[in-house]
């Protein structure tokens, strides 16, 4: 496993979504999962600030000077993570769906708005990745371009290798 500039984007995204989001390799439903994954998360992102000597999170900032665009990518995260679409909260929607087949032009322009609020959704998602990741080039500096291996991060005495698995993990009730 490699670790880049998007790697640790992706990184702070998970932290800064916290466990109970259901966003990205969040489970809903799991707490023991998404509780230990919000822990493997956070170890990964001190261990990637140690190899990239700098952090995305302006708590923990060393350069003051960066604490503007910190402030900046920050709101930039959370805002990419409230992106979503009327269909986002359903984990499966296979009843709404036909009853909206069933309803003719009714669900016909419902599934065309759906289908254009997706595409600017995904437009939406894509700039917000852009800024995410030209303010982490920039407070990176020198080592944005850095690439790290799990051996890296084990000198840095993070195991990359421990990530939790989601069926190691009973689903709550």
């Amino acid at each position: 496993m490699l670790y880049d500039r998007a790697a640790f984007i992706r990184c702070r995204l998970h932290v800064v979504a916290g466990p109970t989001s259901g966003f990205g390799d969040y489970e809903r439903a799991n707490d023991a999962f998404n509780t230990a994954l919000s822990a493997y998360n956070q170890g990964l992102e001190r261990a990637l600030e140690q190899r990239f000597q700098a952090s995305l999170d302006i708590s923990r900032a060393t350069n003051i000077g960066m604490r503007p665009l910190l402030m900046l990518f920050g709101s930039t995260a959370r805002s990419y993570l409230n992106v979503q679409t009327p269909w986002s909260g359903y984990l499966e929607a296979g009843l709404l769906v036909r009853r909206l087949e069933q309803a003719g032009p009714v669900g016909e322009r419902v599934f065309e708005a759906s289908r254009r609020i997706e595409e600017a959704v995904t437009i939406s998602r894509d700039a917000h990745l852009e800024i995410l990741d030209a303010l982490a080039h920039h407070v990176l500096g020198d080592h944005s371009d850095a690439v790290f291996t799990l051996d890296d991060l084990l000198a840095n005495g993070f195991d990359g290798t421990r990530q939790p698995a989601v069926s190691d993990y009973p689903h709550d009730e």
